[in-house]
């Protein structure tokens, strides 16, 4: 089975491929902007970038997948500059895989965001809850989602898109709360610094183990439920406050907190967590790792 990963030098990449080497008679391509990337884990590398049309077609041409991961995005950036890498560097994929993979199998990553802001009275959220984003990444990805569905509803292509949550794990990118929070504790404690700044830390999100949402990732490919959409979460909220407490108890001293107001967003959530059930009932997925070992992994790997 030849299999496609877009954004192969990310975190959640580094993740999923030794959990496809667990597929009998894998092979393993992957694409990213870096002229190098995951070439150690994988049996093919491509340096790719999606947003222009004739690399994503000489991909597909090339490597002729049987599944496809597209992994490849931009969290943060101008509305621009999200718009173009996430929305069309999608559609410029699914364009490609119509013409030269139709029979391909695709799973693309949507985001948690793309709910918007919701009162902790409807938590936790599935499937069926409007979408409402409230800023450019959020909509770009729902304008991926709903771009996956026309091109199953009017080309007939297999696409499934997950829709993770925060992600934990080792790795993890300082674009992510958790990954942010470790960068900051690891550089006080390099430079001798006896405290850290964060901003909002009441906040609460549902965070899932990056090894449990790229299994997840398989198993929604391997059920075939396309054109549907599925939540990658646990269920269960966590303040940042208690991510950040459970990270500084790895670190070898102690470190202060200092709340800085500059650092909280205008338009964060206030509380958002998801429900599991309908990946669970379709795929089998589950939370298998707990939270603080996943944190531990991350720190560290960091």
């Amino acid at each position: 089975m030849r299999v496609l990963l877009t954004g192969s030098a990310g975190f959640t990449a580094r993740h999923l491929v030794p959990r496809l080497r667990q597929e009998p008679s894998v092979f393993i391509a992957g694409s990213d902007l870096a002229l190098r990337g995951m070439s150690y884990a994988l049996d093919e590398y491509r340096q790719c970038d999606l947003t222009f049309p004739r690399h994503a077609v000489h991909l597909v041409s090339h490597v002729k997948p049987d599944w496809i991961f597209h992994l490849a995005g931009l969290f943060r950036g101008s509305a621009p500059d999200l718009y173009r890498v996430n929305l069309m560097g999608a559609v410029n994929l699914l364009e490609s895989v119509k013409t030269h993979a139709p029979q391909a199998s695709v799973l693309l990553v949507g985001s948690a965001a793309e709910y918007g802001i919701w009162p902790a009275s409807e938590m936790p959220l599935g499937e069926d809850h409007a979408c409402r984003p409230v800023g450019p990444y959020g909509a770009s990805k729902f304008a991926v989602t709903l771009a996956a569905k026309d091109y199953v509803s009017n080309a007939g292509l297999k696409v499934v898109v997950a829709r993770p949550f925060n992600l934990v794990g080792a790795g993890m990118p300082a674009s992510l709360v958790a990954g942010a929070i470790a960068q900051r504790a690891k550089s006080a404690l390099a430079h001798g610094d006896k405290a850290i700044t964060i901003g909002n830390t009441e906040a609460e999100r549902d965070f899932v183990a990056v090894e449990d949402a790229v299994d997840g990732y398989v198993k929604l490919l391997q059920a075939g439920a396309w054109g549907e959409v599925f939540n990658i979460c646990s269920g269960q909220t966590r303040s940042i406050r208690s991510i950040l407490e459970t990270l500084l108890s790895f670190a070898p001293r102690p470190l202060q907190v200092v709340e800085d107001p500059a650092l909280k967003r205008s338009n964060d959530i206030p509380v958002i967590y998801g429900d599991p059930t309908k990946a669970r009932k379709r795929c089998g997925f589950t939370c298998k790792i707990a939270l603080r070992d996943s944190l531990r992994s991350a720190w560290e790997a960091g």
